[in-house]
């Protein structure tokens, strides 16, 4: 069995296609990462800013004084 020129061609075309694809679709999923790290530290922002009120309406703080070791963790990934 042979393989022809115009069959190779046609599966280096297909092959093209799928790294194109693929491509776009890496750059879309580090968009959507970006927000979604853009996000993750904007709620956090909004714990510290609650609990920096509750400290000021002269309540005792009721939450823990460290963020959760699973939350300490994401943001660590999100801030890399």
């Amino acid at each position: 069995m042979t393989i022809s020129t115009s069959d190779l061609q046609a599966e280096r075309e297909l092959l093209v296609k799928d790294f194109e694809a693929l491509s776009d679709r890496i750059k879309k999923v580090e968009v959507e990462l970006a927000q979604m790290k853009g996000n993750l530290n904007a709620v956090h922002g909004a714990v510290q800013q609650i609990d920096k009120l509750i400290v000021k309406s002269g309540e005792e703080l009721e939450v823990e004084d460290k963020m959760p070791k699973e939350k300490a963790e994401a943001l660590a990934m999100a801030t890399q």
